[in-house]
């Protein structure tokens, strides 16, 4: 992607929670600079989680939207909310000043938006939950899966304290060997006490049910990319295989699978061999990958 695209971000405040804040912009940062940031809803209204501190923190200009119909009906709002970003999302569109949009909502009712902004050339991300009906995910050209990244992020951020744990707990031990005096020697006719290992938890990140499963993914790279894709001898590029799988499935990320990058995943599966593409340049630090299959 263009690192140099500007991008409208367009967040729905009704429908997604302040506590993707941080992926959302962190995500949004690898395609492009956002030259709007617009967040949308009733914030008079208690169902909203996003801040005033996040608007400020996060440069979001908040579009208050109140209700138009009875408040008998609890969706009428709601229906402002996303009137008022479609009528946005046009209007910056004609505008001229943007290349791409970020639409960020598990709502269904975006999926015309998005078909009609990448009909006008534009790059269109989506983020959203698991939720999200294919419909919408289908129509964005990248779609991001925002609580399978926050679900990794929390498991990273938990290992990285446990391991600091451990680490402080191994250097107060070996502190107080220093210090106590050693302790007699057990009786030959004393028990000795087993010590119970700890259960190994287990790393295995669970498959979220609305992805293609991995195996089903593999089986197509082998039948239907790869003979089309790789040399006499059966190798192909990675990142060739990676943009094919993007444009196939816009919420095929590796990181859905447990694996930070696509390298990775190839690296771990039993279907592929992976070794790395040998450099133009010498001097460059990039590595690039071709694989096979096995």
């Amino acid at each position: 992607m263009n690192q140099d695209k500007k991008i409208a971000l367009l967040i729905d405040a009704e429908n997604i929670s302040r506590n993707y804040r941080k992926t959302i912009m962190n995500e949004l940062a690898k395609y492009g600079t956002t030259t709007y940031r617009r967040i949308y809803g009733d914030f008079t209204s208690r169902t909203i989680s996003w801040t005033s501190e996040d608007m400020l923190k996060y440069s979001l200009t908040p579009i208050q939207q109140y209700s138009n119909t009875s408040q008998k009906n609890k969706n009428a709002g709601k229906n402002s909310s996303d009137i008022t970003l479609v009528i946005d999302a046009m209007d910056i569109l004609y505008s001229g000043n943007v290349e791409g949009f970020c639409i960020v909502s598990s709502d269904s009712d975006f999926t015309k938006l998005a078909s009609r902004l990448r009909e006008a050339g534009m790059l269109v991300l989506g983020m959203g939950e698991e939720k999200t009906p294919l419909a919408f995910r289908k129509s964005c050209e990248k779609f991001i899966l925002l609580d399978v990244l926050a679900k990794a992020d929390e498991k990273k951020t938990a290992k990285k304290a446990e391991k600091a744990d451990k680490n402080d707990k191994s250097d107060k031990q070996d502190k107080n060997k220093k210090q106590q005096p050693k302790k007699p020697k057990q009786a030959a006719d004393e028990p000795i006490k087993e010590e119970k290992a700890e259960p190994v938890a287990d790393e295995s990140v669970h498959e979220p049910p609305t992805l293609m499963p991995w195996e089903n993914i593999a089986q197509l790279i082998k039948t239907e990319i790869l003979p089309e894709l790789a040399d006499e001898d059966g190798w192909a590029s990675l990142a060739d295989i990676g943009n094919r799988l993007y444009k196939l499935y816009s919420d095929f990320d590796s990181r859905n699978y447990g694996y930070s990058k696509l390298s990775e995943l190839f690296k771990a599966s039993d279907d592929f061999e992976v070794k790395p593409q040998p450099k133009s340049d010498p001097n460059s630090n990039i590595v690039y990958y071709l694989i096979r299959e096995k």
